[in-house]
């Protein structure tokens, strides 16, 4: 839903301004934040619906904003004192509230709760939204972003055997190069692969490299290692040295297509991404698709980016025993069955997600590998800097991505900018 283009369409944002929560009025009215598309808007606005049925005099409106303006809106409206009662958040934007102390601890309210169990939950997500012992939310689904598409109808015409999972990278990349194809001219008329956005983590994970040193508690950068060096020179080779991945500027003579367009129209066989595509790609008609999980790296290394959504309660909420029955009711089962529904989300409760509530026989139909795919996702660091200095690792990757610089060169200068910025190293 995950920083992550990966994450826009995870969320439901909630809010109303003309009411609040404990100002006089014969209903009581809820405010709940967060954001998604318009088809997840009507899946979820059809879960309060039931909530409201089942809390009567109690009215939940919903209102949706750009994921990419969220934290910034939803910090003015604290200062302005229009704080929501509920919010959406996911793993990546949680530091971000969570250092500014803005959550209730819902700890309490789960143990005294016998219709819920932390434990049933993907243990990785609950440990991600404790901070410093406070549960700031309760996770709605999780994300490990370990998902190859592919288009069956190329890998038949090129004659290449569909991928499996436990598939490595130099599998991969030798799948890539048979599937490019190109014209008389050279002119590449189709890729091997695409990813959703320039991706260079999970080449990162797989190659045996890290982000930070404590993905909780970070103390220093650690992008400078020679393993993530090596993973991310592999990203880049993939559009400079193997050309089976398009550049800025093929994408740009294409008429600017997002990736996920290549994928759609069949000008790239394989498209790296998560499971949240699945919605927008049950809509193509023209050939038939299916999903892998992310290759290995060198020694047979299984990692990948992990992300998750959830609600959290805000502090200043006047009815937080009310406003923990709608987080409960949308990150529950009764929530996560109505998302799961839409192909859009891989529920948080293990149980939801290991059952046809997920494994629903539909397209893609082999995302089973999903299941067991967390427990080798690494989370964003717990850094309220990390969205800035993120950004300056894409824009420092530029150069590995154009051939201008190798990523060597790249991630050592920028792995000190960040540490001399960020952590004082």
């Amino acid at each position: 839903m995950a920083r992550w283009g990966r994450w826009a369409g995870l969320f439901l944002l909630f809010s109303v301004f003309a009411a609040g929560c404990g100002r006089p009025s014969n209903r009581i009215v809820l405010h709940c934040m967060g954001w998604g598309d318009s088809e997840e808007a009507k899946i979820l606005q059809q879960a309060v619906a039931e909530f409201q049925k089942a809390h009567p005099g109690v009215d939940v409106v919903q209102e949706r904003a750009p994921y990419g303006e969220y934290i910034t809106k939803v910090l003015t409206q604290f200062s302005a004192g229009l704080a929501p009662d509920v919010m959406a958040v996911n793993a990546e934007q949680m530091i971000s509230f969570a250092s500014r102390g803005v959550f209730l601890d819902l700890k309490p309210y789960v143990e005294k709760d016998p219709s819920l169990k932390l434990s049933d939950f993907y243990p990785q997500a609950v440990d991600h939204y404790t901070v410093d012992g406070v549960l700031t939310a309760l996770p709605r689904d999780i994300a490990p972003i370990a998902v190859i598409y592919y288009n069956k109808k190329e890998f038949d015409e090129a004659g290449v055997p569909y991928p499996r999972d436990g598939w490595d990278w130099r599998q991969f990349l030798a799948a890539a190069e048979r599937l490019t194809k190109k014209d008389a001219d050279g002119k590449i008329g189709r890729f091997g692969f695409v990813d959703f956005t320039p991706t260079w983590d999970a080449w990162v994970y797989a190659f045996g490299g890290s982000l930070v040193d404590n993905e909780k508690k970070p103390t220093h950068c650690t992008l400078d290692s020679p393993q993530a060096a090596e993973g991310v020179q592999f990203r880049g080779d993939l559009v400079t040295r193997y050309h089976v991945a398009p550049s800025l500027a093929d994408t740009t003579a294409m008429g600017g297509l997002g990736n996920s367009d290549l994928f759609m129209n069949g000008t790239a066989a394989m498209f790296y991404s998560g499971i949240w595509m699945t919605p927008q790609f049950r809509n193509i008609k023209t050939f038939d698709w299916d999903v892998v999980e992310f290759p290995k790296g060198p020694g047979g290394r299984r990692a990948f980016p992990l992300s998750a959504a959830g609600y959290g309660i805000v502090k200043t909420c006047r009815n937080p025993e009310l406003a923990y029955e709608l987080v409960k009711y949308l990150a529950g089962e009764t929530g996560q069955k109505f998302m799961a529904a839409t192909g859009l989300t891989q529920p948080a409760l293990r149980t939801l997600a290991d059952s046809p509530v997920f494994l629903d026989g539909q397209p893609p139909k082999s995302k089973g590998f999903l299941v067991g795919a967390v427990k080798y996702g690494h989370f964003q660091p717990l850094d309220p800097n990390e969205t800035e200095w993120y950004s300056m690792v894409g824009s420092a990757l530029d150069r590995v991505w154009s051939g201008r610089e190798t990523a060597a060169a790249a991630l050592k200068k920028v792995t000190e900018q960040i540490n001399s910025k960020f952590y004082k190293k």
